[in-house]
């Protein structure tokens, strides 16, 4: 289908984009200042993710071609939807022993949520056709290097105090790299301008968990312009890909 004819999914893409908007408002006023503020940010934030899972499925039900990638991209916009409900979690029990359960537990959603988003794009007939084993191993050489670059960075420049979650944030890290390279090389590869809507979301999504790294490893957590930044994008990525979904 082509989400522009659409009247329904248009509707639905506004209104999710002006949750997403809410929801920002919401955690720079009020969610840093009290448990009620964070769990009512939570709740707002929950609400704009549903408005782009909508979206997808509003999409799928009027039908696209590749059914079967536009389902696994809905699937990795509801993991998407779980890290942002225990990473907001993280916020609401801020100090509390709770807290790196919560960080945790969003970092292993959104990298499956990463993981999916691959698996649908290799589902696409004309991608799978320009994956090979050489191109993926200079998108995985290409990403450790970048990674390796970002935590040393972190670490030495930025002064990010990873703590024991330094693992978790080099695999984290590393997944989100590999897919920002991996959508960069294939639309050098192909020339594809339909790949422009995946490779700018995965961009994104890169980019506003540097932002992220900064509020939670580099003591920035309660910057409300550094919050704002990150939430921006985010949702920026978030339209990106539920609407990529109308396109399949």
């Amino acid at each position: 289908m082509n989400w522009n004819d659409n009247m329904t999914v248009i509707l639905m893409m506004i209104a999710a984009s002006v949750l997403a908007v809410i929801f920002i408002t919401v955690r720079v006023a009020f969610g840093q200042r009290s448990v009620k503020g964070g769990v009512i940010a939570m709740l707002a934030k929950t609400l704009a993710s549903l408005g782009f899972i909508m979206v997808g499925i509003i999409a799928i039900s009027e039908g696209v071609r590749n059914n079967q990638a536009a389902i696994y991209f809905l699937f990795g916009l509801i993991l998407g939807m779980v890290g942002d409900i225990v990473l907001d979690l993280k916020v609401v029990y801020g100090g509390r022993e709770e807290e790196g359960i919560y960080l945790t537990s969003g970092m292993v959603s959104f990298g499956l949520g990463h993981a999916l988003y691959l698996i649908a794009l290799l589902m696409i007939p004309w991608v799978k056709f320009s994956v090979t084993g050489d191109f993926i191993g200079i998108c995985i050489a290409v990403s450790v290097a970048i990674t390796a670059v970002i935590i040393l960075a972190g670490i030495f420049v930025m002064k990010l105090n990873f703590g024991k979650f330094l693992v978790h944030s080099i695999v984290y890290a590393f997944i989100l790299t590999f897919m920002g390279v991996f959508t960069v090389g294939l639309m050098i590869k192909t020339r594809n301008t339909l790949m422009l809507q995946p490779m700018i979301g995965m961009i994104l999504f890169w980019l506003s968990d540097l932002v992220l790294s900064k509020m939670y490893f580099g003591g920035a957590q309660k910057n409300s312009v550094f919050c704002i930044v990150n939430h921006v994008l985010y949702y920026a990525a978030q339209i990106c890909i539920a609407s990529f979904i109308c396109l399949l």
